[in-house]
C-alpha cells in the first residue's frame, strides 16, 4: 500500500512539475523569439497596486514602495499616463524609448511595473475593460 501511495505521489509531482515547466516555456521569450509580451494596464488599483485610504490619500499596496504615497495616473518618470504610455523593464527599454506596437501604435517608455521584467511591456489604456480586452499578446515590437 505504501508503494502505491508513493507511486501516485510521484506521478502527481511529475505531472505538476511538467505542467509548470510547459507553462513557463509557453510564456517565456525563448518560445517566442524576436517577440515581446505586450499586456495592457490602466490607472486602477488592480493594474497599478494602490489603494485609497479612509482620508482619501492613496498608497502602494505591495513591492518596495508598499505603504508609501502613490500619485494615481502619474508614471514613475513623473508624467501623467495617457495613450501611448508604455511600462517596461528599463534594462531592455530605457525611459524615452519610442516603440511601435502593432495594433496599438507608437508609444514611449515612461513607466515601470513590478511584474514587468525582461521582454515584457505594458501599454496604457484609459479603462480597465480596455486593458483586459487587449489581453496578453506576443508581438514584434519595433524601436523607433
Amino acid at each position: 500500500m505504501k508503494n502505491v501511495a508513493l507511486t501516485v505521489s510521484l506521478a502527481l509531482a511529475l505531472i505538476t512539475f511538467g505542467w509548470i515547466a510547459v507553462r513557463i516555456w509557453r510564456t517565456s521569450s525563448l518560445a517566442h523569439p524576436g517577440k515581446v509580451l505586450v499586456t495592457g494596464y490602466c490607472n486602477c488599483e488592480k493594474c497599478c497596486g494602490w489603494k485609497r485610504l479612509p482620508d482619501g490619500s492613496t498608497v502602494y499596496t505591495y513591492g518596495k514602495m508598499k505603504g508609501k504615497p502613490k500619485k494615481v495616473g502619474v508614471t514613475s518618470r513623473g508624467k501623467v499616463a495617457g495613450y501611448g504610455t508604455i511600462a517596461a523593464d528599463l534594462k531592455h527599454y530605457p525611459y524615452g524609448t519610442r516603440l511601435n506596437v502593432p495594433g496599438y501604435g507608437v508609444g514611449i517608455v515612461e513607466d515601470i511595473g513590478g511584474a514587468i521584467k525582461g521582454h515584457h511591456i505594458d501599454v496604457w489604456f484609459p479603462t480597465h475593460e480596455e486593458a483586459k480586452r487587449w489581453g496578453a499578446k506576443w508581438l514584434k515590437v519595433d524601436p523607433m
